[in-house]
């Protein structure tokens, strides 16, 4: 996995710089409008503060204590109104316009590289709960990580402005002014960083904690959930106490940190901001004012202003490390995830033959993760060209996890897995599964149009999805739906939309195998949610249109295994018979013990 989990909170400080300039460097990327205009916006909104509070009140302090002609005065009001309109009209683009287009553009960039790997991620990243909890974390704050640049930019804009401009005014009226700046700049720096890493701390702490209310909020509103929730009342209770639960610990845990972030900011705020600036700032300014006559009254007045605004643009600058550090450990999740190297690769990326030759296990072994063990142990079977074979057992047993090494979702730990001879390592990936129609237990419906939901993609014009509709039993449905096959499906953004019964939905997922032009055919349970009258016209159908194709299938429904070519019986992760319905039948052994419990009651 790509978690660093010794480390993980820790980032150097060359990494820190990296992580800022590859948000920075996306956000140019996407829009360098925006990039360009938000450093002026910045530079802008910064210059015109000084301009404002120092270099016009200044002005206007000395014109009113020494004298100068009005006119002059009138002509540098004018000339100060004039660039605070051209200046106002920029900000008003800038956020109102330009923002308003360029932003989606830049995130709609990042997620894109994000969605992009998630669909490259082995299946294997997904039985980690905290790649998992690391994976949400990473693309639920990818906007988040932009704002978080974004206003980084604008922190340190504002420091280059603050130092040339302020800094430079304080150094040519009053230098010693500096060193209160940087006493509280030295002591916020040290604040704000400790404070930034209690808030990234908490959360993380709180993550899971979402999840689990997030969890429990979607059973409350989620059609999946409603009929059980109201057949099993003490179930809603027992969800209720838990959202209970979640909201009391997270209060606990923001309880407990808030204390901490209360005391830290009443040291910067009162302690060493308003003590040091208000107190011993002021007294200072008008001792050199009174009696050292070192400045003017205008002059105090200038400086004792400008000293707020320069204890808070430095009070941004002294921000700007803690926050890059912020920034960058949520970004050090997105470039972790993107960076991420997928174990399931094509090794040489050999062509996939045409037509699918003998399928052969070798000894093969697989286990999720070390601490459960191997649950696969030193398979050994061969699938001729054409033939029908059957997966059957036990809940458990590894049927499931068979055809998923076979369609390459994962790779075995141990032994190899043989295509005309050849280790379907070797082959190109994406080729090789393309070459494979797959049901799965677990299928799902897309909100989409029913043509859309066989195809799997945009329908191209000349796709004809009606003879795979005919063949799963779902033409006679969709043809009495109001836009027949454009018909969408779902209610989640069609108020119109059709919702489909578990076995209309099966008949469609059924549907996308028919479609597709594919030698191999993997079928998870495929008549599960099926009348027996389905079923029987569904086994017809599909014995027909593979004809010509090899099929493996995973059924408890022994009614249905019974046709097959061969019959793989499976427990706890080996074969232990194979053969035939009559032959198993006759070894009287397990598969006979399951067929005599189950179908010979009905048949």
């Amino acid at each position: 996995m790509w978690i660093d989990r010794k480390n993980k909170n820790r980032l150097s400080v060359k990494r820190t710089c990296s992580n800022v300039w590859f948000m920075v460097s996306i956000i140019f990327r996407a829009s360098p409008l925006y990039g360009v205009m938000l450093l002026i916006e910045n530079m802008r909104h910064n210059g015109m503060i000084f301009i404002e509070t120092t270099v016009g009140v200044g002005y206007i302090l000395e014109a009113v204590e020494f004298g100068k002609p009005f006119s002059e005065v009138f002509w540098f009001l004018i000339f100060l109104f004039a660039l605070f309109a051209c200046s106002g009209l920029y900000s008003s683009v800038f956020h109102s316009v330009v923002t308003g287009m360029c932003m989606p553009k830049i995130e709609r960039k990042l997620k894109f590289m994000l969605y992009e790997k998630a669909g490259s991620l082995d299946i294997a990243c997904y039985d980690d709960p905290e790649y998992y909890n690391e994976f949400v974390l990473a693309v639920s704050e990818s906007k988040e990580s932009i704002d978080r640049t974004v206003n980084l930019i604008g922190l340190f804009v504002a420091g280059l402005i603050v130092f040339f401009t302020y800094g430079t005014y304080f150094l040519l009226k009053d230098p010693v002014s500096v060193v209160f700046v940087v006493i509280s700049f030295a002591i916020s720096f040290v604040v704000y960083n400790v404070t930034n890493k209690i808030r990234y701390r908490m959360k993380l702490d709180i993550n899971p904690l979402n999840k689990k209310r997030q969890y429990v909020h979607r059973t409350f509103y989620l059609s999946t959930y409603a009929k059980e929730l109201r057949l099993n009342r003490k179930l809603s209770g027992r969800l209720h106490r838990e959202f209970q639960e979640t909201n009391e610990n997270i209060y606990n845990v923001q309880k407990k940190v808030c204390r901490k972030l209360w005391r830290l900011n009443f040291l910067t705020d009162y302690v060493f901001t308003d003590f040091i600036f208000n107190g011993l700032y002021l007294a200072y300014l008008v001792f050199q004012a009174a009696v050292r006559k070192a400045i003017s009254l205008s002059g105090l007045v200038v400086l004792f202003n400008s000293a707020g605004s320069l204890r808070n643009g430095l009070r941004l600058l002294s921000e700007l490390p803690p926050a890059a550090v912020e920034t960058a450990l949520y970004v050090e999740k997105i470039r972790n995830f993107l960076a991420y190297e997928t174990k399931v690769v094509s090794e040489e990326n050999l062509e996939v033959p045409q037509e699918i030759g003998e399928i052969r296990f070798e000894d093969v072994s697989f286990a999720y993760n070390e601490r459960d063990g191997d649950i696969i142990h030193r398979v050994s079977f061969s699938i001729a060209p054409r033939e029908k074979i059957a997966l059957v057992g036990y809940n458990g047993a590894g049927k499931t996890t068979i055809i998923k090494l076979l369609m390459r979702l994962y790779d075995p730990t141990g032994g190899r897995i043989l295509l005309d001879g050849v280790d379907i390592r070797k082959y190109d990936l994406q080729q090789y599964r393309s070459r494979i129609g797959t049901v799965f237990q677990d299928y799902q419906i897309y909100a989409a149009t029913v043509a859309e939901n066989v195809v799997m993609d945009e329908v191209p014009p000349q796709a004809d999805v009606i003879p795979a509709l005919r063949q799963s039993g779902f033409y006679r449905r969709a043809a009495g739906m109001k836009h027949g096959v454009e018909t969408g499906l779902t209610r989640e953004f069609d108020e119109e939309g059709t919702d489909l019964s578990g076995g209309e939905s099966q008949k469609l997922a059924v549907a996308r195998v028919f479609y597709k032009e594919s030698g191999l055919i993997i079928l998870d349970e495929p008549s599960s949610a099926l009348d027996p009258i389905a079923e029987y016209q569904l086994n017809m159908s599909m014995s027909k249109a593979s004809e010509q194709k090899s099929v493996v299938f995973i059924s408890h429904r022994l009614s249905t295994t019974r046709h097959a070519d061969r019959i793989l019986m499976l427990e706890q992760g080996r074969v232990i018979e194979s053969g035939t319905h009559e032959t198993l039948l006759a070894q009287a052994g397990k598969y006979a013990e399951m067929w005599h419990a189950q179908a010979s009651k009905y048949i």
